[in-house]
Formats: C-alpha cells, sequence, structure tokens
C-alpha cells in the first residue's frame, strides 16, 4: 500500500464525508476504489486507443521500465 496525501476543495470533501457516513466506508477506502476505477479507466482507454499496449496479468506493461516493474 502507498499513502498519498492530496487536497480536495471544501465542497468535494464535504460530499466525500457525507459519502462515507452514508455508506459506513472510510474516506481512505473511497477514495482507493475511485483512484482506482479512473486509472482502470484511462488505460482502458489507453490501449483502446493503441497508445499504450495491454498490461500483463500483473498489470505491468511490456513497455514499463523493470525497475517499475513492481505487484502494489
Amino acid at each position: 500500500m502507498y499513502t498519498i496525501a492530496l487536497r480536495l476543495d471544501p465542497e468535494t470533501r464535504y460530499k466525500l464525508e457525507q459519502l462515507a457516513r452514508a455508506t459506513g466506508r472510510t474516506r481512505a477506502s473511497l477514495v482507493a476504489e475511485a483512484v482506482g476505477r479512473f486509472v482502470d479507466a484511462e488505460l482502458t482507454r489507453l490501449v483502446a486507443e493503441g497508445k499504450k499496449e495491454q498490461p500483463d496479468q500483473d498489470g505491468n506493461s511490456p513497455d514499463t521500465p523493470e525497475r517499475w516493474n513492481l505487484i502494489v
């Protein structure tokens, strides 16, 4: 797991807190899920546009430098 700090505008932070309360989840879990979905969607879009090769089963793209081929 990685820890990332980010800044949210007050309205987004308020909405995130409301969603966390309503769903019984933590803000961190909601943000982690949102980032994961965004990354998957963007990679899928890039692959479809032919701008990126399809990642292998470990999520490592053939054009990724070896030192970046980490499973996190």
